[in-house]
């Protein structure tokens, strides 16, 4: 992976990417003290980093720039320390210009949060833009 690619503040928190393929994403990450919150249990940002992670390295896969232009997530259960978290992510929707992804974030089989996210697709150089007549 080069160096422009590398998620370096995903690697600094623990994330591992486990799987990635055109369609599908998976990551994990071992929740420790540094990422709890004050009641003890898994940052909210922690848990939106890791499927922002997988929701990042999916929508650029296909080697086309790819940049957010909506995400949401719904928490379901807290994560406490000594859980792993795994990050399944799958290509809900792709079309030239958008694509649309959703992200399941489970510890033990247990759904933590949902995921969805929007990307653009920046089109090459030389390529007609949206909304253009050429």
């Amino acid at each position: 992976m080069s160096e422009e690619s590398r998620d370096i503040f995903g690697e600094e928190l623990g994330i591992i990417i486990d799987k990635a393929e055109p369609g599908q994403v998976i990551a994990h990450l071992s929740i420790a003290e540094k990422h709890l919150n004050q009641h003890g249990t898994a940052h909210g940002g922690v848990i939106f980093t890791l499927a922002d992670a997988v929701f990042a390295r999916a929508s650029n896969i296909h080697g086309i720039p790819a940049v957010a232009l909506d995400t949401s997530m719904t928490f379901i259960r807290a994560a406490r320390s000594g859980e792993t978290l795994y990050a399944y992510c799958q290509e809900a929707a792709l079309r030239r210009r958008v694509a649309v992804y959703t992200v399941e974030i489970k510890s033990q089989d247990q759904l933590v949060a949902l995921f969805r996210g929007t990307v653009f697709r920046i089109p090459p150089e030389g390529e007609t833009k949206a909304g253009t007549h050429n």
